[in-house]
């Protein structure tokens, strides 16, 4: 009895690596795959993915795409992501920060987090004014399109940012979407260069935006708070300006996490 007890305690631990092997392909540089792309890079049965996967999909840890029949990660792992940040909940303590910012700036304030590699607003904190521009809390965009993803791809290591550019398609989401590599190359070290990235009409062609990456420890920033409103609002000298607001109020949430 003894030696049948442990051999399905062996099976459970061994099923748990794997499903946990499955679970961190996903922070690898691809945010969707699929059962065969799984099983190939992880020289696993697709049988076994396929029922990890499902395992993985009940708990909300990974989620199915329905036009692509592929997985991506799902809403728990961003509860995971805030968990390690650690104890305090980010957006508890970024709240008090972006509603400075909105009374410096007069426009939204918006945070940021990185999931595998895609952001997620996870919180905002509205302008007043009539005419003003609102995010879709929850919403999962690429981090080479616009300020609040270039402000988080900018503080991968330059090996990371290599493996993610030679396995992400820089679609355009508007016209004014960064589509070339080496642009975007230059981009990025402009970003490192001046502590924030700005943007004007990249992923919503209406809208500019503002962004600071949040770096609590290390070089890699885990995501970003931005200023965005109107394109016609936000002039040149104005980006200008609220760069060094933004990035001193990202300055101000890291600290408070380390």
């Amino acid at each position: 009895m003894r030696r049948a007890s442990v051999k399905t305690e062996d099976r459970a631990i061994q099923a748990i690596e794997r499903t946990s092997r499955i679970l961190l392909s996903f922070a690898e540089g691809e945010p969707l795959l699929g059962v065969s792309e799984i099983a190939r890079k992880l020289t696993l049965p697709k049988s076994v993915v396929h029922r990890a996967l499902d395992a993985l999909v009940e708990t909300g840890l990974v989620a199915r795409d329905r036009e692509t029949s592929r997985y991506r990660l799902g809403p728990r792992a961003l509860e995971l992501g805030l968990a390690a940040v650690g104890a305090p909940d980010v957006r508890t303590l970024a709240l008090p920060i972006m509603q400075e910012l909105v009374r410096e700036s007069g426009e939204t304030a918006t945070l940021s987090l990185l999931v595998g590699v895609e952001r997620v607003y996870v919180a905002q904190v509205e302008s007043l004014q009539e005419v003003r521009m609102t995010v879709e809390v929850g919403r999962r965009y690429p981090i080479y399109a616009g300020a609040s993803g270039r402000a988080i791809l900018a503080y991968f290591s330059q090996e990371e940012i290599g493996h993610y550019l030679d396995r992400t398609a820089l679609d355009a989401l508007t016209p004014s979407t960064i589509t070339d590599r080496k642009r975007l190359e230059r981009e990025l070290a402009k970003v490192r260069a001046q502590g924030y990235a700005a943007s004007s009409g990249e992923r919503d062609p209406w809208a500019a935006a503002v962004a600071a990456p949040i770096v609590p420890s290390g070089r890699r920033a885990i995501g970003s708070m931005s200023i965005c409103g109107p394109r016609t609002r936000l002039s040149a000298e104005r980006v200008a300006r609220y760069g060094e607001v933004v990035r001193r109020g990202a300055d101000e949430l890291a600290n408070q996490l380390r």
